[in-house]
């Protein structure tokens, strides 16, 4: 019985060789390889359909436990096969790395009990050894997902404007540097490059930090995951789609991603260490008490349920901080939080929400507050962005009666103008409404604002080509934020600190507000 299970799996791994050698040959030939993404795809895949199978391979050897002959030969063919993963990696161990690891004393255990005829014990090897590399491959997976989907916002196509000015929609990873790209309203800026023409009002809160909107010209450059809010321009492309600002960002982060934590480094370690003298004692047991007391003890050392069991509580806590909207690139810091002294805070969307409020209108005129707001609430009431929508809120919570304009032209990324009571208005940005107003310069009270308030929004209001008034905008402190820095500072942090790509001023500001012990403005994220 032993030499005939020995000899069908030795069949099955001799034809699984010559086959793969085959494969290798015409892979090379074609001069393809395998994309990393592709490889852990298929590793996961194998794994489960591996484990699938010696369930099934099991389950069966427990009906035909103690049966012999034919039909016990579809469950040996089976658990055969089973083998092969493990006998490949033994191989590639023992020659790449010259050492016997935790693939070697699984191969070596399955190996022992299917030539002693063991079906059963085989069968229940074989499921822990692929249910455990499953668990590692998943959890490799589902941690390299939680840190890429943060941010995996670049779309897959984009449309381009070709030499002769159609406008074309073509894979991401096909751009080269020089084309032009072309992005409309709504739509999130794929590469880094300089407009060429058009203008257009740009949300970088992604990749910045900063909450202001931006005007964007002809020369400007635009990066990578921004968006357009209004507008269409085209840009010229500086990189190939596959290198942008966005995807050297995930790169950093994938560097991390595959980091394992201490506990989970020592348990492989004791894993692949145990192999080696597990093996040899169980080899000097068998001429004195026999098989069956040498294979109960390779079978009772648990070095895949270490091993997966520990990748798990890591992928498990990860999984649980992510879910509440924190990254943590290296699992190796769930092990170091009791030691942290310093945290540093972003500012944008962690201490203030990430839409603007108003939070001042300013009279440089004969109009009152009120009345400025409601002129600027009714020209933008139609209008779809987080700054008229910001101005339409404060409108509401002061109870403004806001009726239709009576005229209405919107000029993209810049500003509206209308009528209302007669009145010519205009809402928008200083540059649109220098172009409306005859004035040289801003009113002393706009000025004032504008510098005191530097890196918050601002937008001007013009009654009959007069300006009258500016609305300033500014991101709101979430409530919650006052009592957790107290709460942190009583628990003795040596140091709470701000990082943020808005401006130095408004980051300045908001340090002082929370009492916070250093500020770090104007920090890009590469």
């Amino acid at each position: 019985m032993i030499f005939a299970n020995l000899g069908i799996l030795a069949g099955l791994y001799l034809g699984k060789q010559l086959v793969d050698g085959i494969k290798a040959k015409q892979n090379s030939a074609k001069d393809s390889q395998p994309a990393a993404d592709a490889t852990t795809e298929t590793g996961t895949r194998e794994s489960l359909h591996f484990s699938s199978v010696g369930g099934v391979t099991t389950l069966a050897a427990a009906i035909l436990y103690g049966s012999s002959g034919p039909l016990s030969i579809p469950v040996v063919i089976a658990v055969s096969y089973t083998t092969l993963p493990m006998l490949e990696r033994f191989g590639q161990t023992l020659i790449r790395d010259r050492k016997v690891n935790n693939h070697a004393y699984s191969a070596v255990v399955t190996v022992l009990l299917l030539g002693h005829g063991s079906l059963l014990a085989a069968g229940v090897n074989s499921v822990i050894y692929h249910f455990s590399e499953y668990t590692i491959r998943r959890s490799r997976k589902e941690s390299e997902r939680l840190v890429t989907d943060v941010y995996k916002q670049a779309p897959e196509r984009v449309w381009t404007r070709n030499q002769h000015g159609v406008e074309l929609q073509i894979p991401l990873e096909q751009l080269q540097a020089g084309d032009i790209v072309v992005v409309s309203t709504g739509e999130v800026i794929p590469i880094d490059g300089v407009i060429q023409e058009g203008e257009a009002m740009i949300d970088q809160q992604a990749m910045t930090g900063e909450a202001v909107l931006v005007e964007k010209h002809p020369g400007d450059r635009v990066i990578t995951a921004t968006i357009v809010l209004t507008g269409r321009i085209f840009i010229r492309s500086e990189h190939s789609g596959e290198y942008n600002s966005l995807n050297q960002l995930n790169k950093l982060l994938q560097q991390t991603q595959t980091y394992k934590t201490g506990l989970q480094l020592k348990g492989e370690a004791w894993a692949d260490k145990t192999a080696f003298p597990v093996v040899a004692v169980g080899a000097m047991m068998v001429p004195f008490t026999g098989p069956a007391p040498a294979f109960a003890l390779l079978f009772s050392v648990p070095m895949n349920t270490v091993r997966s069991m520990l990748t798990m509580q890591t992928l498990t806590h990860m999984k649980r901080i992510h879910d509440n909207g924190i990254l943590i690139k290296d699992g190796r810091v769930l092990e170091e939080l009791t030691r942290i002294d310093t945290i540093l805070f972003d500012k944008t969307g962690t201490l203030t929400q990430s839409l603007p409020r108003v939070s001042t209108v300013v009279s440089c005129g004969e109009y009152d507050a009120d009345r400025l707001l409601l002129f600027a609430a009714t020209a933008e009431q139609r209008l779809d962005h987080p700054i008229a929508q910001a101005i339409m809120d404060k409108a509401v919570q002061n109870r403004l009666d806001i009726h239709p304009a009576e005229e209405s032209s919107y000029d993209l990324g810049l500003g509206v103008a209308v009528r209302i009571d007669g009145h010519s208005i205009h809402v928008g940005s200083q540059r649109f409404i220098e172009q409306h107003t005859a004035a040289d310069s801003l009113p002393p009270a706009a000025e004032n604002l504008m510098a005191r308030a530097a890196g918050h929004s601002f937008v001007l209001i013009a009654v009959d080509h007069r300006i009258e008034g500016v609305i300033e905008l500014s991101p709101g402190l979430r409530p919650e934020v006052p009592a957790m820095i107290q709460a942190l500072q009583k628990r003795g942090f040596r140091q709470l600190s701000i990082v943020s790509g808005d401006q130095e001023a408004p980051t300045r500001r908001l340090g002082e507000q929370l009492g916070m012990d250093r500020v770090y403005a104007a920090v890009r994220p590469h």
